[in-house]
């Protein structure tokens, strides 16, 4: 089972030199998409990001998850509530079927 806006980097086998190291994805909610959407700026979205590193059944990998951490402001005076939800596990997460 993955959590919400959640996912891993596995590291891969280079078969070129341009190749990335790690690959892999993170699981986002939709609801979340159009939040960030709705309050972009510009043409782009950030989506922080914290890691993990772990070790697993396969090796080494990075669990990923969305970082909702937003800093107080003025207009913002107080910490908004954290969802609460675990990084993913290596064993919730089965990259065979990833496409690299």
């Amino acid at each position: 089972m993955q959590y919400p806006n959640s996912g891993a980097l596995f590291m891969r086998e280079k078969k070129s030199e341009k190749a990335p190291e790690w690959g892999g994805e993170i699981i986002m909610e939709v609801s979340l998409l159009k939040t960030l959407i709705e309050e972009s700026d510009g043409d782009g979205v950030k989506i922080k990001l914290s890691g993990w590193v772990r070790q697993g059944n396969r090796g080494e990998f990075i669990s990923i998850k969305y970082d909702s951490f937003k800093p107080m402001t003025q207009d913002r005076p107080y910490s908004e509530p954290r969802q609460a939800s675990k990084p993913a596990q290596v064993d919730d997460i089965d990259d065979a079927d990833l496409p690299f």
